[in-house]
């Protein structure tokens, strides 16, 4: 709704505008060395990656057997948000100027639910037994003893900002041609939280079994930026288009954590709270940093109509990429040592044996955003 009503005022102002410029004189840009635009985005991510089944409806890959949750990827899109750019006029050659944009946080999510009755079919939740170095499952719900019921869901957001000084190495008219180098900081934050309810069927005692796994991602690049920049005059009517290049550090950082809710240890009680869930157990569960190489090229092309003197509307498209960023489906381990935890065991004494796994290892991959552009510019 805010987004509605940002565009609407938007367009009121448009049209406030052209009808000052019907009667203006003069259609010259205006000289003042202040500038200021606000733009509306509707950007598109690329898919996050959640390549571990997580749930099947029998033995992972045997004949028949379908992956009801994970095993693909998810798709939130589209983004909506917005950018400000500010910039100052040092003279008709140098420049300084600053924007920061933000796209929305957006969800999606898919469940799956087994009602536990003689007829349905069990929910099962496939792993690789590091102990006994196979792939086996455990039931998420087992007819007729307890029903049960999965749900992924995955959200993210886009931010970044960037400070540059610009040099004009071309400022005959029709032409503006710009070099621009400065600053560039993008963050990318995604999260997946996989949660199972596995509660008994009557007659036995209905009880509490809830699990979640989370991985929490947070992408931050820090590096310098290039770029050229280009604008053709053509009475009001105007294109621009930039080519930017970023390179530096992406600090990534995953959070994972997880655990179990039951009231099966107190006599149906109180519930209470015990570390790990299915895949985020004691030897992953933790903060997990790294640093790493990045690039992050940027493309961008607007055309726009010149409304008054200091003021004109422009509708554009940006392309942007980098190479490493962790995805959090990605940082799922389906190698797992269950010995170690009480989801698994089913039992609050532990007595861990084997190898420590799942064990953290960062996953790398690509993530690129695109979309549109729409707004009003503005020099004084």
């Amino acid at each position: 709704m805010r987004i509605v009503m940002a565009v609407t005022m938007m367009w009121l102002l448009l049209a406030g505008g052209v009808a000052s410029a019907q009667t203006s004189p003069s259609s010259s840009v205006s000289s003042g060395p202040f500038s200021l635009s606000g733009e509306a985005l509707i950007w598109w991510f690329k898919n996050s990656p959640t390549p571990v089944p997580l749930i099947t409806d029998g033995l992972l890959n045997q004949p028949g057997t379908n992956v009801l949750l994970g095993g693909g990827d998810a798709n939130t899109n589209p983004h909506p948000g917005f950018r400000v750019t500010a910039g100052y006029a040092l003279n008709e050659r140098w420049g300084l100027e600053g924007s920061y944009f933000y796209l929305s946080t957006r969800s999606t999510s898919q469940s799956v639910a087994s009602p536990g009755t003689l007829d349905s079919t069990d929910l099962l939740l496939p792993y690789f037994d590091v102990n006994q170095n196979r792939w086996t499952a455990t039931e998420i719900s087992l007819s007729p003893f307890y029903r049960g019921s999965a749900q992924e869901e995955l959200s993210n957001n886009l931010m970044g900002a960037e400070a540059s000084g610009t040099w004009a190495i071309a400022v005959a008219r029709p032409w503006r041609l710009e070099l621009l180098g400065g600053f560039r900081w993008l963050r990318l934050h995604e999260t997946l939280t996989f949660t199972t309810s596995s509660p008994f069927i009557p007659p036995i005692p209905v009880d509490i079994w809830n699990t979640t796994d989370k991985f929490d991602a947070f992408n931050n690049f820090y590096g310098a930026q290039l770029g050229v920049r280009a604008r053709f005059d053509w009475g009001r009517w105007f294109a621009n288009g930039a080519v930017k290049f970023g390179m530096g550090a992406m600090r990534q950082t995953v959070n994972v954590s997880g655990f179990l809710e039951t009231n099966d240890f107190t006599n149906f009680g109180s519930p209470q709270i015990y570390q790990g869930g299915y895949f985020a157990l004691p030897s992953n569960i933790g903060n997990h940093t790294r640093t790493v190489f990045a690039v992050l090229p940027e493309v961008g092309v607007n055309v726009g109509f010149q409304i008054t003197p200091w003021a004109s509307i422009v509708l554009g498209y940006t392309f942007l990429y980098t190479n490493n960023v962790a995805r959090p489906g990605n940082q799922i381990n389906p190698n797992l040592n269950t010995t170690q935890s009480v989801s698994w065991v089913g039992d609050t004494t532990l007595n861990p044996t084997g190898p420590a796994q799942p064990s953290f290892k960062f996953q790398g991959s690509s993530f690129w955003a695109q979309g549109i552009n729409v707004g009003l510019n503005f020099r004084f």
